[in-house]
């Protein structure tokens, strides 16, 4: 595929470029369009945070910018946390634990209520493919598309593939020797960048209490899977109480430093 030189479609339909979910090149066209760069209008998979972190790509322009290159179109994977129906929209709250942003779904005036219902709830995994906007300096993903995620692989596969994409960016593409990447050696330092959230970890960990630092230091062990450690295994191993484990959990949640997995009292941490 010509939009990430390499970067191909999977299973899931995630991919942008040529064949990427139909929202490549924006069919409004006519005579009225003009061809743009294929990156333009790239369908592009996202954490919150890079959409949070993206620099405007031109002043008065709604274009983004992500690793250096303009970008509209993205899709994005997270835990719905609110659901707020208006007359014209609906807004979802989407967290995908690296952050939180709003998804605006326009309605159809030709539809029934009913028709126009979300097929998922508050607390359900869904996959939006939408654009990138700015109203009053905040920015939102008009969706396009919103649709429920029935495989938890989803969720992982998403960050993955989020991270390959960014990685390709930041530092090039898989080298054919085995060596190092096209951005070299000296490409690991990105001056703090990072698509998940705050990198800052040395001085996160400092500010953190000791019960959460102790809970942190248990996760990163290498033996905890990454779908997770419930509470009791975390209090029991770690020689914690639950409610330390509880206050810990929820200091740590609070900085985006581990998240949820297969309910709310099993934790892994994010940027093992």
């Amino acid at each position: 595929m010509s939009a990430y030189g390499g970067y191909s479609t999977t299973s899931y339909g995630a991919a942008g470029g040529d064949d990427g979910g139909g929202f490549v090149w924006g069919s409004q066209g006519g005579s009225q369009s003009a061809v743009k760069p294929i990156n333009d209008e790239s369908l592009r998979p996202v954490t919150i945070k890079q959409i949070i972190d993206a620099e405007p790509a031109y002043a008065g322009d709604a274009a983004f910018r992500i690793d250096g290159l303009d970008v509209k179109q993205v899709t994005i994977v997270g835990m719905v946390r609110a659901i707020n129906p208006q007359t014209t929209n609906i807004t979802y709250k989407i967290d995908d634990g690296t952050g939180v942003i709003e998804v605006k779904q326009w309605l159809d005036a030709d539809k029934s209520a009913d028709a126009a219902a979300p097929a998922f709830a508050e607390e359900e995994y869904v996959r939006v493919w939408g654009r990138l906007k700015s109203f009053s300096n905040k920015r939102h993903v008009g969706a396009h598309v919103i649709k429920p995620v029935r495989d938890f692989n989803e969720v992982n596969y998403h960050l993955l593939e989020a991270a390959y994409v960014h990685l390709f960016f930041t530092r090039g593409g898989p080298p054919a020797d085995g060596g190092a990447g096209a951005g070299g050696a000296g490409a690991a330092d990105h001056g703090g960048d990072s698509m998940f959230v705050d990198g800052g970890n040395d001085a996160r960990y400092k500010s953190y209490s000791a019960k959460a630092r102790k809970m942190y230091d248990y996760l990163q062990r290498d033996d905890n899977p990454t779908e997770g450690v419930h509470t009791q295994v975390i209090a029991r191993d770690a020689g914690m109480t639950i409610q330390d484990v509880t206050a810990a959990a929820e200091e740590l949640l609070s900085h985006g430093t581990i998240y949820t997995t297969m309910d709310d009292e099993t934790f892994a941490i994010l940027d093992r």
